[in-house]
């Protein structure tokens, strides 16, 4: 049986994975789509994107043993699928580091929550708390994408968690 952390690990991988579907995907749409106000929980498509890549920074960057490198472009300007991209690769790549250095006893070690930052009061987070939020932070926000991609008759990028392992070779096809 894997660990807490290596299954942690997987969940990263294959959410890395599954933005990169969203990303392609978005760019074949015209940009008056992706920018358009749909009233969902940030108003458009790429700011959904922009709020779910925010949190991945935000809370990594709290977990990481590390001083994230100084990020480029400005934090203000309104989302485009190309900021989108650069941010990606950027986080992504703190992300696989944050992992890499995570050892299981970091998982209980906390990091400071404070009022304002998406929360009403300060407190203590595990860092297992933080990672498995983001798994589910994630999830919420491609389950809200994939509905307005349908409403406008475009398809989502699904790619399930047994579709990812099977493509990784962690699961396996049975013998002939």
């Amino acid at each position: 049986m894997d660990s807490e952390l290596e299954l942690l690990r997987r969940w990263f991988e294959y959410i890395a994975a599954a933005r990169r579907g969203y990303l392609e995907t978005l760019a074949k749409l015209p940009p008056s789509e992706l920018t358009r106000d749909r009233g969902a929980s940030f108003p458009s498509i790429l700011d959904i994107l922009a709020h779910s890549q925010g949190a991945l920074y935000f809370w990594m960057q709290d977990c990481a043993k590390f001083q994230f490198p100084k990020q480029e472009g400005d934090p203000n300007a309104p989302p485009s699928l190309d900021m989108l991209k650069v941010d990606e690769t950027y986080i992504q790549t703190q992300v696989h580091r944050v992992m890499a250095e995570m050892t299981e006893a970091d998982l209980s070690r906390t990091i400071t929550r404070v009022k304002g930052r998406g929360s009403d009061h300060d407190c203590q987070v595990p860092i297992r708390d933080a990672l498995w939020h983001l798994v589910e932070e994630e999830l919420q926000h491609r389950g809200e994408v994939n509905a307005l991609l349908w409403q406008i008759d475009v398809d989502a990028p699904v790619y399930n968690w047994i579709e990812w392992r099977h493509a990784v070779g962690q699961i396996k096809d049975p013998p002939a």
